[in-house]
């Protein structure tokens, strides 16, 4: 076990570096410069671009950069806040889009998981009426993920902000709580969608599994079977799915964050991408990037507490 998890933390700094490498090629390629004020003339843009470092060969600059980060030297701004540090700039938002993401995956698993499990067990046990409880779900889920989260967070704004007033339009310090909750429940509605189709699949797949047929056998019934043996096996397939999508709701919806105007990573990325603010944009991606490895590392030790068969797996490799 121990052999594997060295393994997977060598691919994952290996996956940081090329990804990297891929932003910075990337990066390079694309018109314009961060000094884009046209009081700049050709000359000055070349002497910020000298005393910045940007006039260097984009390999040299991408040996600079993964050198200083691995001090925890991000760079500093070119456009969006010149000479701010950019982990500055990343721990000011990031609170704000894990907030926010954070209650979204909640709220939203916790509707998918009632809703998935709930779908499958009327449709094993009830037949019949469980079918027509199975549909509902099933066409709540359909909805969900057809339905792009920006569509639903601009219908919330409308409906909710605009027209009703019950709740603030955007973002505001003042009240965070309450000015953030159309957008948890815009990107909720995503997560319950998906949550809610793979649990009930995960969940008629175990109990239609010879394991439970052999306990049901064996006497083990009621909270026993449900959380011993279906629940917590139905949760192995599930994971993978809420791992997934916790990287990307921490991380800030990119489109949610623009409606509401909150200010996390998400709108602090577009708008470094706008700006060509080339150490924003790479560090945000590095954090991106580095928090999927992260959660995949997590995930790997999961499965080995919850399947002895991944367990078994591992120590013979």
């Amino acid at each position: 076990m121990k052999n594997y998890l060295v393994k997977k933390v060598v691919i994952s700094v290996l996956t940081l570096l090329i990804v990297i490498l891929i932003l910075f090629l990337a990066m390079d390629l694309m018109p314009g410069t961060p000094f884009n004020n046209p009081k700049l003339s050709p000359e000055q843009r070349e002497m910020l671009k000298s005393a910045y470092g940007l006039d260097k060969p984009v390999l040299i600059r991408y040996l600079i950069y993964v050198k200083n980060m691995f001090k925890g030297d991000f760079g500093v701004s070119y456009a969006l806040a010149i000479d701010t540090p950019v982990s500055e700039l990343i721990i000011k938002r990031m609170p704000v889009s894990m907030a926010i993401g954070g209650a979204a995956l909640a709220l939203g698993s916790i509707g998918g998981l009632i809703l998935g499990f709930t779908a499958a067990f009327t449709k094993y046990y009830i037949k019949k009426f469980g079918k027509i409880i199975d549909g509902i779900c099933i066409l709540i889920s359909i909805l969900g993920i057809s339905i792009p989260s920006y569509i639903i967070a601009i219908a919330l704004s409308y409906f909710v902000g605009f027209k009703f007033r019950l709740l603030p339009l955007v973002y505001d310090f003042r009240n965070p709580a309450g000015s953030s909750i159309m957008a948890v429940l815009s990107l909720s509605f995503v997560v319950c969608a998906v949550i809610t189709r793979y649990a009930r699949d995960e969940a008629l797949e175990v109990l239609k599994s010879d394991y439970v047929l052999f306990a049901m056998t064996q006497g083990i019934r009621g909270p026993s079977l449900l959380f011993r043996y279906i629940i917590r096996n139905s949760f192995i397939g599930v994971i993978t799915v809420m791992a997934m999508m916790f990287v990307g709701l921490m991380t800030g919806s990119l489109v949610t964050e623009q409606i509401f105007s909150i200010p996390g990573i998400g709108f602090l990325l577009t708008s470094a991408i706008n700006a060509k603010d080339y150490n924003v944009v790479i560090s945000l991606s590095f954090v991106f990037a580095a928090l999927f490895i992260v959660v995949r590392l997590l995930l790997d030790i999961i499965y080995v507490l919850l399947d002895p068969r991944v367990r078994v797996v591992n120590d013979r490799r």
